[in-house]
C-alpha cells in the first residue's frame, strides 16, 4: 500500500500489457489521411491544419481534391509521386509516428484507424473508468459466483426476454436511502476509485489488427485496425480505497483474489472450449484482467456467472442471434459455446487475446 490516510488507502495500481491494448475515443482516420510508409513499416498522422498549409503553399489544392475523390487510397505515394514532395517537405505537419505492426502493407489495400483516447494536448492515456469497469466486472462475478442457486432470482424461460442483471441487488447494499435503493449514494463503489493514468509516449504505439478464432483454433482476418498501446508497456494508476464507504468489504488483497478467481472462471467456463491457434503466443490467464475494445463478449458480460453455465449459454445465444444476425449464431447452443469466436491480433508474428492486462497492486 503507497499510503494511508484515515479511512483513505491509496495503492499504485498497475497494469502491463500482454497484448496490443485499445481503448477508442469513436474518432476514425479515413485510410487516404494518414501517411503509410511501407519501407519503415511506419504509420504518420499529420496535423491537419499545418497540413492543409502545406498542400495550400505548394498550390496543390486541385491535386489533393482530385485524389480524395479517386480510387487512389494511398497518401504517401500521392504525395511522392504525384506531387513531387519529400519527407523534408511535409515533417513539420507530421503530430505522430509509430510503428504499423502487422497490420497493413503496402501490397494490399490499406485500412481506416480506429483512434486511441487521447488527452486534450493530444497525449495517450487510460481512462480510469476503464480499469474501474472491468473491476466491477470482476467484483460482480466474485459475488454472484459464491451466491447459492437458491438466492438468485429464476432467468427467464427460452423465447422470454433476458432483463438487465440487477447489478445493484450485489452492490447497492449501503442503504444510505433507503426510498430509493437505487441511488447511486447506496452503492459501494463509491467507496473504490482509480485515476486516469499519466500520459503514454507514442513510441507506445502498434497497430493492431483483428482475427476471428474458430472453437476448432482456425483464424479469419476481419478487415479492422486499431491503434493500441504495445505488450510490455506498464501503466499506472492511483487506486483509492475509502474504507468509511466500504467498511473492509473491498481491500486491494481482495481485488487480486477477484481477479484471480475471474481468470479461473473466464479459462474454466470458456476459454478452454477453444483448440489452440497455430501461431498463439504463449500467455497465462492469471491476475489479468481484459480491457477496452475487442476484449470479447464474455470478458465484460455477465450473463453466464448469473444464470449459470447452462441458461447462460442459452441467453448468449440469444443475444448473439439478435445483435449479430448472419454470423450463423444459432449454432452456438449446439457446439456448446457462446459466442463461438474469440478474438485475437497479431503482434511480432504471434496471436495474442486483444486487451489482456496483467495486474499488480502495491
Amino acid at each position: 500500500m503507497t499510503a494511508s490516510t484515515g479511512f483513505l488507502q491509496i495503492y499504485d495500481l498497475r497494469l502491463t500489457t500482454l497484448a496490443p491494448l485499445f481503448i477508442g475515443d469513436g474518432r476514425t482516420i479515413l485510410k487516404k489521411s494518414y501517411l503509410y510508409h511501407g519501407r519503415t513499416n511506419e504509420v504518420s498522422l499529420f496535423d491537419e491544419q499545418k497540413f492543409f498549409d502545406l498542400i495550400y503553399r505548394k498550390n496543390l489544392v486541385d491535386q489533393y481534391e482530385a485524389f480524395m475523390l479517386g480510387r487512389m487510397d494511398n497518401l504517401f505515394t500521392f504525395l511522392t509521386k504525384d506531387c513531387h514532395l519529400t519527407e523534408a517537405d511535409w515533417k513539420f505537419a507530421v503530430r505522430a509516428t509509430f510503428d504499423a505492426g502487422a497490420a497493413l502493407d503496402s501490397r494490399h489495400t490499406l485500412t481506416d484507424l480506429h483512434c486511441f483516447i487521447r488527452n486534450g494536448a493530444g497525449r495517450l492515456y487510460v481512462p480510469g473508468s476503464s480499469v474501474k469497469g472491468a473491476l466491477r466486472t470482476v467484483l460482480l462475478q466474485q459475488m454472484m459466483s459464491g451466491e447459492g442457486p437458491h438466492n438468485r432470482l429464476d432467468p427467464p424461460a427460452r423465447g422470454e426476454k433476458f432483463g438487465t442483471i440487477p447489478e445493484k441487488r450485489y452492490l447497492h447494499t449501503l442503504k444510505l436511502n433507503r426510498r430509493r435503493p437505487e441511488d447511486m449514494i447506496n452503492s459501494v463503489m463509491r467507496g473504490l476509485l482509480v485515476s486516469d493514468s499519466g500520459p503514454l509516449p507514442d513510441e507506445a504505439v502498434v497497430l493492431a489488427d483483428k482475427w476471428d478464432c474458430q472453437v476448432d483454433g482456425t483464424l479469419k482476418k476481419v478487415p479492422v485496425c486499431r491503434e493500441s498501446i504495445r505488450p510490455g508497456t506498464e501503466i499506472h494508476f492511483t487506486l483509492t480505497l475509502d474504507q468509511s464507504i466500504l467498511q473492509g468489504s473491498i481491500t486491494g488483497e481482495s481485488l487480486m483474489q477477484a481477479i484471480d478467481g475471474f481468470d479461473e472462471y473466464y479459462w474454466d467456463t470458456y476459454l478452454r472450449r477453444f483448440a489452440e491457434p497455430a501461431e498463439e503466443a504463449k500467455v497465462f490467464y492469471e491476475n489479468c484482467l481484459f480491457l477496452g475494445g475487442g476484449a470479447g463478449f464474455f470478458s465484460k458480460s455477465l450473463v453466464y456467472p448469473y444464470l449459470g453455465e447452462e441458461r447462460g449459454l442459452r441467453q448468449a445465444t440469444e443475444i448473439m442471434q439478435n445483435k449479430f444476425r448472419g454470423h450463423h449464431h444459432e449454432q452456438d447452443e449446439a457446439m456448446g459455446i457462446s459466442p463461438h469466436t474469440l478474438k485475437y491480433t497479431r503482434y511480432a508474428g504471434k496471436f495474442y487475446p486483444m486487451g489482456m492486462c496483467g495486474v499488480a497492486i502495491r
